[in-house]
């Protein structure tokens, strides 16, 4: 494995965070040697925990750069010139709607299960709520960008503008 901009961003991206190595390793489970051995390039990571270090270090550049230097993604599409929606990176929403569509997809097969049968007895109640509550957190992150959207192609038909609408 080799130390490269990532591997800097990581250690930057925590310092910048005022975290320690101890802090991190204890928001996502771990062991604080693997957060060293990740900034050393000792050890590579899994894409769901690059995600995780984004959201924890609010960095979206975090994930930018190992997608673009782990896996050869195209600069363009990462581009540090993302449009900003509502003063806020475009990739930290996309990292919370792929977080919550990623635990509602983790649900679905329990809530399958529960509803075989149509009725959701005592043992079963925790799971479904469980997949309720996932699938809210996942509507909410959505719904500011749905309504959003839909806000400027009501404009743009208010405006005849049938072009702007279709976009």
């Amino acid at each position: 494995m080799k130390q490269n901009a990532f591997r800097t961003r990581l250690y930057e991206a925590r310092k910048a965070k005022k975290l320690s190595q101890l802090d991190v390793a204890l928001e996502l489970g771990v062991n604080r040697a693997r957060i060293s051995d990740w900034e050393l390039g000792k050890e590579d990571l899994r894409v769901e925990t690059v995600v995780a270090l984004s959201r924890i270090y609010e960095d979206p550049e975090v994930y930018t750069m190992y997608m673009s230097e782990e896996h050869g993604a195209d600069d363009l599409v990462f581009s540090t010139n993302w449009c900003k929606h509502e003063g806020r990176d475009l990739r930290l929403i996309a990292l919370d709607i792929q977080n919550e569509y990623n635990d509602v997809s983790e649900e679905i097969p329990r809530l399958m299960k529960i509803l075989r049968d149509g009725v959701i007895d005592d043992t079963e109640r925790k799971d479904y709520n469980s997949f309720i509550q996932q699938s809210k957190e996942l509507v909410a992150v959505l719904f500011p960008l749905i309504l959003r959207e839909e806000m400027q192609k009501k404009k743009a038909l208010q405006c005849a503008n049938i072009e702007k609408a279709i976009v």
